[in-house]
């Protein structure tokens, strides 16, 4: 997994080896996500995350961002008892334009992700860190130079003992140094 992002990484750096000098543009932004990890049903089932972002646009390429993502405790009663979970990860993705329109971008993501879950029921504790493989498909709209507002679905692939795979939505802001 490790060699198909460096491998997609590589090619993105290799395609914007022909931006030319000054369009490499830093910038920050904050995402909510809304992520349903395939867990036990023993489990709380759907998690509100914040992920803060740092990355660097490659104007009319893509970009390369990195995130840090974390949950709130979500807690949920089941038949045998009190669930709670709380999940956490860090990773890297690769953006690539697919489309280019005036204010915006129909965007496509790779990355690699590491994930973590904390699972609570009747006392006893899992938990998991894997790695995962982060597929996405989404857009972006920036009404100004310096603002970028973005909506993503992504698709997490992972093979742990706490979930194997998860669906996240996300809704967020840049904000690109000019």
């Amino acid at each position: 997994m490790k060699k198909i992002i460096l491998g997609a990484v590589s090619a993105l750096m290799l395609s914007a080896s022909s931006v030319k000098a000054g369009e490499y543009i830093p910038y920050v932004g904050f995402d909510y996500v809304n992520m349903t990890p395939n867990v036990s049903d023993l489990y709380p089932g759907n998690y509100d995350l914040g992920s803060l972002n740092a990355g660097v646009k490659l104007v009319d390429v893509g970009a390369i961002e990195l995130f840090a993502e974390r949950s709130a405790r979500e807690k949920e009663n089941t038949e045998t008892g009190l669930a709670r979970g709380r999940l956490y990860g860090l990773g890297a993705d690769v953006l690539v334009n697919g489309w280019n329109f005036e204010s915006g971008a129909i965007l496509g993501s790779i990355g690699y992700g590491r994930m973590s879950a904390r699972l609570k029921h009747n006392g006893i504790t899992k938990k998991d860190t894997e790695n995962a493989l982060r597929l996405g498909l989404g857009g972006e709209l920036n009404p100004t130079p310096e603002w970028g507002f973005r909506a993503m679905f992504r698709y997490s692939l992972a093979n742990g003992d706490a979930y194997a795979n998860s669906k996240e939505f996300s809704l967020g802001a840049r904000y690109f140094f000019y």
